[in-house]
């Protein structure tokens, strides 16, 4: 049981050394530049979003609903 632990452990490491799956799994998984860019980009824009102003609703009076609808 353990030496096939040892085995098997020794295989998968060769195999990773061998195909180069080191890089491709830290590609894969780690963050790059990109990512974290973006994941900047994101916090920049939810504090935006916090420190805004509510949406204001405009009443419009009937002369500007006429010419909405005349359009």
């Amino acid at each position: 049981m353990i030496l096939s632990k040892l085995i098997v452990g020794q295989v998968v490491s060769y195999i990773v050394k061998q195909f180069k799956l080191d890089k491709i799994k830290s590609y894969v998984f780690d963050d790059n530049e990109l990512d974290k860019k973006v994941k900047n980009l994101e916090s920049k824009v939810d504090l935006l979003e916090k420190l805004s102003h509510a949406p204001r609703e405009f009443v419009l009076c009937n002369e500007c609903k006429k010419q909405i609808k005349g359009k």
